[in-house]
């Protein structure tokens, strides 16, 4: 499947590219992530970042880790355009998720945000198959997805996870789950008290705000830094929240 059969509308990764680094949302869940990681971001010599976006993540890993080579790889060739310009150091390519051109275990660090709920449904085992062979033995990968407590297939390049639906998929692909968490959980409370849940992008509509949100002391910033923090302690979960957050390890 090529970007351009992606139902989405035209201006989707300029609008990822306008907000990804200053964002409360975006700058809140690299917190998760750090938390979840521990010391194994610092330490990654290679980090891989699976549907790289626009490259916001993988910017954020290369600060965290300086030394480490960086990897990625997107469906998109507007994405992977915009990365470069953001990441210029790091080795990108355009290329979809159960294809990645790079070598086995090419990564002590890999990364997949918000990639599997768009990945079509026929190719899903094989995209989670990838992550692991890419994965040096040893190695931890870090999947992002939206999520809900209930799985729902909306379209065949669309979906929600439960926690139980993705930690089955990483485990069908052969990785050794350590955590699953839902984050963000009192933010999506809210929006699901007023009647708002995910729903999957069309050609006139992504969701993605206008203008990066991002202002000192945002207390929504700061509920999911404060999760960040109890997620900090090994073992400890969240039940509810519109994303998910799992680490596996691929056996040394």
């Amino acid at each position: 499947m090529s970007a351009g059969e992606l139902v989405l509308p035209e201006d989707y990764y300029a609008a990822i590219f306008a907000v990804e680094r200053g964002h409360w949302w975006h700058r809140g869940l690299r917190e998760v992530a750090a938390a979840l990681l521990g010391d194994r971001l610092a330490r990654a010599r290679e980090v891989l970042d699976a549907g790289c976006g626009t490259g916001g993540f993988l910017a954020w890993a290369g600060e965290q880790a300086p030394e480490a080579r960086l990897l990625g790889a997107d469906l998109s060739w507007e994405a992977v355009t915009l990365a470069r310009s953001r990441v210029p150091a790091a080795e990108l390519h355009v290329a979809p998720l159960h294809r990645m051109p790079f070598d086995d275990g090419a990564a002590a660090l890999v990364t997949c945000n918000d990639v599997l709920q768009h990945v079509l449904a026929a190719d899903l085992d094989a995209g989670v198959a990838e992550l692991r062979r890419v994965t040096r033995p040893g190695g931890a990968v870090v999947v992002r997805t939206g999520a809900a407590r209930t799985h729902r297939e909306e379209r065949e390049d669309w979906r929600i996870f439960d926690a139980g639906s993705l930690r089955s998929l990483l485990a069908r692909g052969g990785l050794n789950v350590e955590r699953v968490t839902h984050v963000n959980a009192l933010g999506s409370a809210w929006a699901t008290a007023r009647g708002r849940s995910p729903r999957a992008p069309t050609h006139e509509r992504h969701g993605i705000p206008d203008a990066p949100a991002g202002r000192p002391g945002d207390p929504r910033l700061r509920l999911l830094e404060a999760e960040a923090a109890w997620l900090a302690r090994p073992g400890r979960t969240l039940p509810f929240g519109h994303t998910l957050l799992a680490v596996a390890v691929v056996a040394p």
